[in-house]
């Protein structure tokens, strides 16, 4: 999946629940996570 930062303001990432948790929140400059989560960011190999 693909995200054009300039379409969209931010992603949240939730549980699939009746009262859904939040995991993380991205935006262009930022990341949020709920308590109890980790993000990992790899950042990209030189070819």
């Amino acid at each position: 999946m693909s995200i054009n930062y300039e379409e969209f303001e931010k992603v949240v990432i939730e549980t699939d629940e009746k009262n859904p948790v939040t995991i993380a929140v991205l935006t262009a400059d930022t990341v949020e996570t709920g308590q109890g989560y980790r993000i990992r960011i790899t950042p990209k190999t030189k070819n």
